[in-house]
């Protein structure tokens, strides 16, 4: 057909753009792991401060676990090791249930009495719920601050 123009365009430096784009994922991933870690270890160290102590078991059961991530997102597991599991589910509800199915609520004992409080919360029942919203603004300030960029 005459009088049919062709049109024509090309891009240069796609190549150069997706590395960038592929290196500001890394950075921001970095980032997040290193960001999510640090605050699971600050949760922590204030669930330690708010356990209840008997012999110590739990203080020391308390963990922080590895980044993960997922097609949805990245998310860090804390909690206690696996041996102590039914021990803090007890500790941190404050109650727990004979065979017969009766509920005996926990009380702290000397010891757990003995801690101060921490953060505007007592030491017993609730440790890490409390630890966590402890820090609830200090994560979402933190986090905010890496999606900022």
């Amino acid at each position: 057909m005459a009088g049919r123009e062709l049109f024509s365009f090309s891009l240069e430096g796609i190549e150069a753009l997706i590395d960038h784009l592929d290196a500001i994922e890394k950075d921001l991933d970095r980032r997040l792991d290193e960001t999510l870690t640090r605050l699971a270890l600050k949760v922590i160290g204030d669930a330690r401060r708010l356990a209840p102590i008997d012999e110590g078991d739990l203080e020391a059961a308390l963990i922080v676990g590895e980044v993960k991530r997922t097609i949805a997102g990245m998310y860090i597991d804390i909690g206690t090791s696996p041996e102590v599991d039914g021990y803090a589910v007890v500790q941190h509800e404050g109650f727990r249930r004979t065979k017969s199915g009766a509920i005996v609520e926990m009380t702290p004992g000397e010891k757990t009495r003995s801690k101060p409080a921490h953060g505007g919360y007592m030491p017993g029942k609730k440790f890490l719920e409390n630890a966590i919203k402890m820090n609830e603004d200090l994560i979402i300030e933190e986090l905010s601050k890496i999606l900022e960029v």
